[in-house]
């Protein structure tokens, strides 16, 4: 795309330009139609605001252990090279064995760090690895949606405390959900949410955590306009049996 970009399509660049992925000629076109366009303005500060958030959600602190595996391989491994007989250009006797211990030693120190690490991080390495691809999706998941042509965002208060960030797009047929000072269900009980439909029929989409950091993303929003959160008995309901403490409208 070049600068030549219809007005009626440039409106839809706020979300490719919050996610810096337009290229040079596309963004300048963009930043000289925004400076004329309070609406186009408007929506890049509070995309912005809402790729913070997502952002903060699916960032993920590297484990300490993943430190600790590096130190263990650089006290073991060499940062200077072998020592050489000035005269012939070549390790001396006395520098060759002296030479092969230091490596003994070293290929010794690196089995053992290598076995405690396997023994100490274990399945523990195999999970993070796991976690930081299923973020690194997410994160890509989160990043198209908020690039999509019609994506809109909505800020709903929650019953009891918090506050609930919906951005979603019909195009794409998903949203995410992010929630901030969400109080915690009461004893026995869980949060869940639903995607209701017009006539009041609801589809349960997963249960929720008061801790849990990362945003929620929900597919197939054909047929529905609103997403809801209700409080149900532990383990989840298969219909709503509470008034919701959330609701929050798709776009149209």
């Amino acid at each position: 795309m070049t600068t030549s970009v219809a007005e009626a399509d440039v409106h839809t660049l706020t979300g490719a330009y919050v996610c810096d992925a337009l290229g040079e000629d596309e963004r300048a076109a963009f930043e000289a139609h925004m400076a004329r366009c309070p609406e186009c303005e408007a929506e890049v500060r509070e995309l912005r605001e809402v790729a913070a958030i997502l952002a903060a959600a699916v960032a993920e602190r590297p484990p300490a252990s993943l430190k600790a595996a590096v130190d263990a391989r650089i006290a073991v491994t060499r940062q200077t090279p072998p020592l050489t007989d000035p005269a012939h250009g070549e390790s001396s006797p006395g520098t060759r064995q002296r030479t092969g211990r230091r490596r003994l030693r070293a290929g010794w120190s690196v089995a053992a760090a290598l076995a405690l690490l396997a023994a100490g991080l274990g399945w523990r390495a195999v999970d993070q690895q796991d976690r930081l691809d299923a973020l690194n999706a997410q994160a890509t998941q989160i990043s198209q949606l908020l690039t999509a042509p019609d994506v809109a965002t909505t800020r709903v208060a929650v019953t009891g405390g918090g506050s609930a960030l919906l951005v979603d797009s019909r195009s794409r047929n998903e949203a995410a959900l992010s929630f901030t000072g969400l109080s915690g269900a009461p004893a026995g009980k869980t949060y869940q949410l639903w995607l209701m439909a017009p006539d009041g029929a609801a589809r349960s989409v997963g249960l929720l955590q008061a801790t849990q950091a990362q945003p929620i993303l929900v597919q197939g929003l054909a047929g529905q306009s609103q997403v809801g959160m209700t409080i149900e008995p532990a383990g989840g309901s298969t219909s709503p049996t509470s008034v919701p403490v959330m609701v929050a409208a798709l776009a149209s």
